[in-house]
């Protein structure tokens, strides 16, 4: 009975790591100038929230971004990936969680 436990958890995580795996098209797409320009767009976004209360413009090409799926996709990426440097209320970020690691971590 044992084997079968193990054989069926070995197939679910093996199903599971390949869920995670891009596609050769979307490594590609990745390398593309529209998103490039939508990863830049997005990451100035990211870094302007909070400067102005007022402003609620994103930095975003919107016909670009309504009708190209690599502007859109890297615009996200961009945007999420430069966000999560950001720190909320004049805080810094909390341990490890910065562009700089801690140098201490326990």
């Amino acid at each position: 009975m044992r084997p079968r436990i193990f054989l069926r958890l070995m197939a679910l995580s093996a199903a599971l790591a390949l869920m995670g795996c891009e596609s050769a098209a979307d490594r590609a797409m990745k390398k593309t100038p529209d998103f490039r320009a939508g990863y830049s767009d997005g990451c100035s976004s990211a870094g302007t929230q909070g400067a102005n209360p007022r402003d609620t413009a994103a930095m975003r090409d919107e016909a670009a971004y309504r009708t190209n799926r690599a502007y859109r996709t890297g615009w996200g990426t961009g945007f999420n990936a430069c966000r999560t440097y950001q720190p909320g209320n004049n805080m810094p970020p909390p341990p490890g969680r910065g562009p700089i690691g801690d140098p201490r971590p326990y």
